[in-house]
């Protein structure tokens, strides 16, 4: 093949390499070719060829341009582009005007050369003439960005919602050994103080959950554009016009001047990494979208984030722009003010925005400041570290849960669980096993798909629902637990007291349950049947300390019973009854609360957003930021989310 150089040629006239023949016309490109030989990305050279009509060629030179651009013009060809175009398919036709016709399994712009396969002419919608963006279809490599997919059936809302609509920039990739990106849309207000240039701060930005935001010693990327040669050799590249320094360089060459200050740089705290082969599965499952652009659309994405942006808007609208501009903006708009968008706007509420701390606790780096408000990246100095030592050693001190203790998840209106463990949410749980090492306990109100079948029964056949208590089960113990409340199988002997008085909830073996319900002592009602447990260990923090902090209510003895009973009526969980099981645990869990307390359930239907209203009020902190949606409803979804994903195995249905 013709040696590569830094200027190319391509000409609208015939020519022919020993290894595939083009046939170049006016209207169409016609290819054949033996595809063994070539790859499916270029080198940042390109190729040159002679030409017979100097008046057809069409020049690009390194120096204007990088061969990603040279790539995309070649997928584009020149299609007309609109803001609504859209992705469509054609075949190979002499009589159309100037159509590149492209492989789509190919979509890198270079392997489709080497085809002689169909057709697919990809729309493209730029910023400008100098922008430009396209689906790489598979095609992973440095400088790639990853778009968040939206098309899987499980998504991100209930489990690591920061990669909802993530655009990831590729910085290193190998496909046998490792991928590593930063998220490129999840701007906070937090900053970090500069140990070198005094009273300068630098903002961060959520680069990914890999040694982030929370972790003793965070991976720290600053990407920038400077031009200079010292930057370049203090940088590694990513693309044209974008490379990537450490924070110690980065601070150094703003202590010499290269730099005029944290405001030329992004600071990343944290990565997304991916193992071998792991990401090209991943885009199989649709998880994700390959996009090629140019570093002017990134850079201008990155400025305006920069630019005042809210942490709790998360960055959609960044992916929504590089959706539209790959020609899938149709699916962004399906997906606009779902579940999953509104689940990160929370999550970037509690884990970007100054002044709330989430669920990540006071940052352990010293290095971090500015924080604020009791969240991480809290400034730890000498008193404040004292502080909290203090206030660890006495919630140590709280008293110790009793076995046969009743509890509730918290009556806020902002759940702890919204974001993680959204099972616990407006949960019962009894604790049945508490010592020096930990305390264990089981949900009783999530009942499963299965049922234990009662033989023996006078009045027919019977199944109790088999409840999931918990990921965890006791070793050397009975894998079900049976419960019951009643007060005649109580002066009957049936089971033993958890509290070790005669009063509250018994535990009893199988054995003793199966021969009561035989004899006509008990009925299958009677009883709740758990499988698996929680548990909390006291090393690290307990649920004693959780129940001191309010995320766990303890439920007053008299209302034991009355709980126990509201949860009997709950049936084996199937499409049809699962609203009304979730409507039974809510009754149980309101009848549970304390007399004395003012805490009582909303009453809200559980019903999923549609969209995002209007009319909003960004002041208030009861409705998810820019929508009209409740929070407190969220977190009801997210549980009804959480059932139908993990116990009815069908997330699609909420």
């Amino acid at each position: 093949m013709a040696a590569f150089k830094s200027t190319l040629t391509i000409l609208l006239a015939s020519f022919y390499c020993t290894s595939c023949a083009f046939s170049f016309a006016p209207s169409s490109v016609t290819i054949t070719s033996n595809n063994n030989l070539y790859r499916s990305h270029i080198e940042a050279t390109v190729l040159s060829a002679k030409s017979d009509d100097d008046d057809d060629e069409v020049i690009l030179s390194e120096s204007e341009d990088d061969w990603r651009t040279f790539r995309a013009k070649l997928v584009m060809g020149e299609s007309s582009t609109s803001p609504s175009s859209s992705t469509t398919t054609t075949t190979t036709d002499s009589s159309s005007n100037d159509n590149i016709i492209i492989d789509d399994s190919d979509l890198d712009g270079i392997g489709t050369l080497f085809s002689s396969e169909e057709t697919t002419v990809q729309q493209f919608t730029p910023l400008d003439p100098s922008q430009w963006a396209y689906d790489s279809g598979k095609v992973i490599e440095q400088g790639a960005v990853i778009l968040g997919g939206v098309e899987q059936d499980f998504g991100f809302g209930l489990r690591q919602q920061y990669f909802h609509k993530a655009v990831i920039l590729v910085l290193d990739h190998d496909e046998n050994t490792f991928t590593k990106g930063i998220i490129l849309n999840r701007p906070s207000d937090r900053m970090m103080e500069d140990d070198v240039n005094e009273g300068l701060e630098w903002r961060v930005w959520f680069g990914g959950d890999v040694q982030g935001l929370d972790s003793i010693l965070p991976d720290i990327v600053c990407l920038h554009s400077l031009k200079g040669e010292e930057a370049k050799e203090a940088s590694n590249p990513v693309m044209k016009d974008i490379q990537w320094t450490s924070f110690e360089n980065a601070k150094k060459l703003v202590k010499k001047g290269i730099a005029s200050g944290p405001e030329d740089f992004w600071l990343f705290a944290g990565y997304a990494g991916w193992g071998p082969k792991q990401l090209s599965g991943e885009l199989e499952r649709l998880s994700w979208y390959m996009c090629a652009t140019d570093s002017q659309t990134l850079l201008k994405e990155l400025a305006r984030q920069s630019s005042g942006v809210d942490p709790r808007d998360a960055g959609l609208e960044t992916w929504e722009l590089l959706m539209n501009m790959i020609g899938r903006g149709e699916t962004a708009n399906d997906c606009s003010g779902n579940f999953d968008d509104l689940m990160l706007k929370e999550w970037g509420r509690g884990h970007l925005l100054k002044g709330y701390g989430g669920e990540v606790g006071v940052a352990r780096n010293p290095l971090w400041g500015g924080g604020g408000g009791g969240g991480f990246l809290e400034e730890m100095d000498g008193s404040s570290v004292d502080d909290k030592m203090k206030e660890a050693a006495d919630m140590a001190l709280t008293e110790d849960l009793k076995a046969g203790t009743l509890l509730r998840g918290s009556s806020a209106d902002r759940s702890p669980f919204l974001l993680r463990k959204q099972e616990l949410h407006h949960s019962l749980l009894l604790v049945i096993v508490e010592d020096d090492k930990a305390t264990v306990a089981c949900m009783l109100n999530h009942p499963a798909t299965k049922g234990y079948d009662i033989v023996g029964y006078s009045k027919g056949a019977a199944s109790l629902p088999l409840r999931y208590g918990g990921d965890f089960a006791l070793k050397g113990q009975s894998p079900l637990i049976w419960l019951h409340c009643s007060q005649k199988l109580r002066d009957s002997g049936v089971g033993s007291s958890l509290s070790g008085q005669n009063e509250g909830i018994y535990k009893c073996e199988q054995e003793q349950a199966l021969e009561a319900i035989s004899y006509g002592i008990a009925t299958p009602s009677d009883f709740l049947v758990i499988s698996g447990v929680c548990v909390w260990p006291k090393l690290g923090g307990s649920l004693a300390n959780e129940v001191k902090r309010g995320v766990f209510e303890v439920v007053p003895n008299e209302k034991q019973s009355l709980v126990i009973e509201t949860l009997q009526t709950q049936t084996i969980l199937t499409k049809d009854n699962l609203a009304e099981n979730i409507k039974r645990t809510q009754d149980a869990w309101d009848k549970a609360a304390d007399p004395n307390s003012s805490c009582k359930s909303t009453g809200t239907d559980v019903v999923l957003t549609t969209g995002i209203g209007e009319g909003f009020d960004e002041d208030d902190d009861t409705v998810v930021f820019n929508s009209d949606k409740k929070v407190s409803e969220l977190a009801d979804d997210a549980l009804q989310k959480w059932i139908a994903t993990f116990l009815l195995g069908a997330p699609t249905l909420t």
